[in-house]
């Protein structure tokens, strides 16, 4: 099937606006036309395409599976035409997309992505921020941050926001390879290890808090609280100190051989990780781009471990 020689560009963005909107009312607003022209082009679009792109739901307009179909491309090709257009003026150069990266996905999941995209897209600047979790939110909420890949945040964090799964991470309890209470049980190496806690702002702190109650102890022999790499590494390696951390945090550590895990038991230690954004953000083809490739990394992984 060739492209109706009647489809514009203003049917194109007249779908795309309607769809970011959830509705024709906002979407004509943000064209600047009455919601009645808006309403004709949409129509006038399904004509040439030859089905419905768009079905009523209650108060909001939602895709049909062909819209859905529709909308990848669509967005595609507005993509390689502003890349055209910002080739041919000069101003191609200044595009940047802003991630906010918590610490289970910084050192591990996310630099892989993080390259793939940056080939597929030469144009494109990846800004990567790390930092706590409630400052990467107010970040995002701020317009500063696109989006933040890491541990869903708690609900009280997230009026405003949205949260898209990736996949489920586990709270393990690490120690240096060769740690006198490598072969014990996790209840026994707590009774007698110092432990080093996640942080109080940490996501993963209450799943910590809670297995620690669990197991009777209510007052930890901790001295330190840390989400960092390099400092819980360091610690580790020179001590018979215990960290709760994210397996991803520690991956790669994990892999060689470096550091152990001592098994937990504990069906709760886990949460899942995914991208936090804007309800209402403007869908760029660029981050649009992106969150596919991380759903893609994320299937892969799931199918590796």
């Amino acid at each position: 099937m060739t492209i109706h020689k009647g489809l514009k560009l203003r049917h194109i963005r007249a779908f795309l606006d309607t769809v970011e909107a959830g509705g024709v009312s906002a979407a004509a607003r943000k064209q600047g036309i009455s919601q009645p022209a808006l309403s004709k082009t949409l129509s006038e679009m399904e004509e040439m395409l030859g089905g419905a792109l768009l079905e009523r739901r209650g108060r909001r307009l939602h895709m049909t599976p062909a819209g859905e179909t529709f909308r990848r491309h669509a967005i595609q090709a507005l993509h390689e035409l502003e890349a055209g257009a910002a080739a041919l003026s000069g101003d191609g150069a200044g595009d940047v997309v802003n991630v906010g990266a918590l610490p289970t996905v910084a050192g591990s999941f996310f630099p892989g992505v993080a390259l793939a995209f940056t080939r597929s897209r030469p144009g494109i600047r990846l800004s990567i921020s790390t930092g706590p979790n409630l400052y990467l939110l107010d970040r995002i909420r701020s317009g500063a941050l696109d989006l933040m890949i890491g541990r869903m945040p708690a609900a009280a964090d997230m009026p405003g926001l949205r949260f898209d799964f990736l996949y489920e991470e586990e709270v393990i309890l690490a120690a240096r390879r060769g740690h006198p209470f490598a072969q014990a049980s996790a209840a026994e190496a707590l009774r007698h290890c110092d432990l080093i806690l996640p942080t109080r702002g940490a996501i993963i702190r209450r799943i910590v808090d809670d297995y620690l109650g669990a197991q009777g102890i209510t007052e930890p022999r901790c001295t330190i609280e840390t989400v960092s790499l390099a400092t819980g590494l360091g610690l580790l390696e020179n001590s018979d100190m215990l960290w709760f951390i994210s397996r991803g945090v520690i991956a790669r550590e994990l892999d060689s051989g470096q550091l152990i895990s001592l098994p937990l038991t504990a069906q709760f230690m886990s949460g899942a990780v995914g991208l936090t954004m804007k309800r209402e953000m403007t869908e760029r083809p660029e981050i649009v781009h992106l969150t596919e490739m991380l759903h893609e990394a994320a299937r892969i992984r799931e199918t590796t471990t």
